[in-house]
């Protein structure tokens, strides 16, 4: 069966606030039956919790008897449910005969944004995610930096400046389009050093960047005070790169997402692929539930978990799953009002007053738990850098996945196969270059040429 992503949010919509007390403090209740309601996903089915007490936002930890996927979904559906209640087109699909034109197998901020790129040229595209859900991992995870520093007129660089560049008439579109708003801030990133050390380092890449035509401006420690009052007085300095922002990444997700399905594409939620049809050295199906659903090309954009879709393809690739820490802490509005970058920590502000620490690098494996010492080593170094975070509530803490590729990301034809398109790797910075990739895929995948070369991104390399 066929699903659109926000079809099964608003049936879990109605299955929730029928069952719902909310209470003045901000909590509400899961009033559920004797006999736990099924919700379907796909061809899969899964249950709804117990009775649990949950805050009616994002950051509150899912328990035990309830599945990430629930609690991801459950956020998704508060924070944006005004949005999500529209009419969708009716969705119908069979397995049978060619489902799409473009199979996308992964609905992770990468793969709705290539569905999005797609189906904005009238091409027919199918999305398969195994989650429940979109967006149920590094996309959801992230604290949505936009940066880009390097000072010179690399592939990679590039690559990330032209994706930045892309974000303001993005958002503007998506909002016309979807009525969401993805919160996309250009506020700046404020580079603070305590030593002369780490001034001569910042002051030299904004030195290279400016001579090179990029935007940097070195501060003294009265001019970034002057910008963030609440930064230490200790602080000896700051670099201010005023082009970067912020966004609001989940609901970045579901934007593209939504704008995706008003133009055609179908989402097949709640199914893994475990294999594929070959045929002449071509792919022509993706096995999903016994079934194969077939179409003229397919993209593996599915994290750090593409290269147990590789290996089917008898191509190995190692992407690995890199494993950061968030912290999520609230404070008055307005208490800063751009992203701080220092002691190898970011701070960034939401419109909200809640504040994001991020974030831990960690290759442990598929191992999601936070630990004491990650969290610590945040909020210690948060501290140092503004003294009044000390006073700031304590909110949650979560870690996500991020695809780490050593020569990442990856971006372009499998080897030994013309239809098989790899899009992964993009480590920490895949919310940067979600709008770029959808647009190069697409091109790939659609005129053969792209905008930007992505020969120094094949995954041959």
């Amino acid at each position: 069966m066929s699903v659109n992503p926000l079809q099964a949010d608003i049936r879990l919509g109605i299955c929730l606030f029928l069952f719902v007390r909310f209470r003045r403090d901000g909590t509400f209740f899961l009033l559920c039956l004797n006999t736990p309601a099924r919700l379907a996903f796909g061809r899969q089915e899964r249950r709804c919790p117990t009775i649990q007490t949950f805050h009616h936002d994002r950051e509150i930890a899912p328990t035990e008897s309830m599945s990430t996927d629930f609690y991801n979904s459950l956020y998704i559906l508060t924070e944006n449910m005004l949005s999500l209640l529209y009419t969708f087109p009716k969705l119908e699909s069979t397995l049978n005969g060619k489902n799409a034109d473009i199979v996308i197998i992964g609905g992770g901020i990468i793969g709705c944004a290539i569905a999005y790129e797609l189906a904005q040229r009238q091409v027919r595209v199918l999305l398969i995610e195994k989650a429940s859900r979109l967006g149920t991992e590094a996309s959801w995870a992230g604290a949505g930096i936009l940066t880009s520093h390097a000072s010179t007129h690399e592939p990679y660089p590039e690559l990330c400046r032209a994706s930045l560049e892309m974000y303001p008439s993005l958002a503007t579109r998506l909002k016309d389009e979807t009525d969401i708003d993805i919160e996309f801030i250009r506020s700046g990133t404020l580079s603070v050093f305590f030593d002369e050390a780490e001034a001569s380092g910042m002051i030299s890449l904004a030195e290279r960047r400016v001579s090179r035509g990029f935007t940097a401006e070195v501060l003294s420690p009265e001019q970034a005070w002057e910008l963030e009052p609440v930064l230490s007085r200790n602080v000896a300095g700051a670099v201010l790169f005023p082009e970067d922002g912020h966004v609001r990444n989940p609901k970045m997700v579901i934007a593209l997402a939504k704008s995706a399905a008003k133009h055609g594409t179908e989402f097949l939620l709640g199914n893994p692929v475990t294999g594929f049809v070959r045929k002449n050295h071509r792919v022509i199906g993706a096995i999903v539930n016994g079934e194969a659903v077939h179409a003229d090309a397919f993209v593996i954009a599915a994290g750090c978990w593409s290269s147990h879709l590789t290996i089917l393809l008898d191509y190995p690739m190692s992407i690995v799953p890199a494993k950061g820490q968030i912290v999520l802490l609230e404070t008055i509005l307005s208490f800063m009002q751009r992203t701080i970058d220092g002691l190898g920590i970011y701070i960034v502000p939401r419109t909200d007053g809640k504040i994001l620490l991020g974030a831990t690098v960690e290759f442990v494996g598929y191992d999601k738990t936070t630990s004491v010492d990650g969290v610590k080593q945040m909020i210690d170094a948060a501290v140092v850098i503004a003294p009044e975070l000390a006073q700031s509530a304590f909110v949650q803490t979560w870690a996500g996945l991020r695809p780490y590729y050593k020569n990442g990301p990856c971006l372009g034809y499998i080897p030994g196969y013309d239809n098989v398109v790899l899009a992964s790797g993009h480590f920490k910075n895949g919310i940067l270059l979600a709008p770029v990739t959808g647009k190069l895929i697409a091109e790939l995948l659609t005129a053969e040429r792209t905008t930007l070369s992505l020969k120094p991104f094949a995954p041959s390399n």
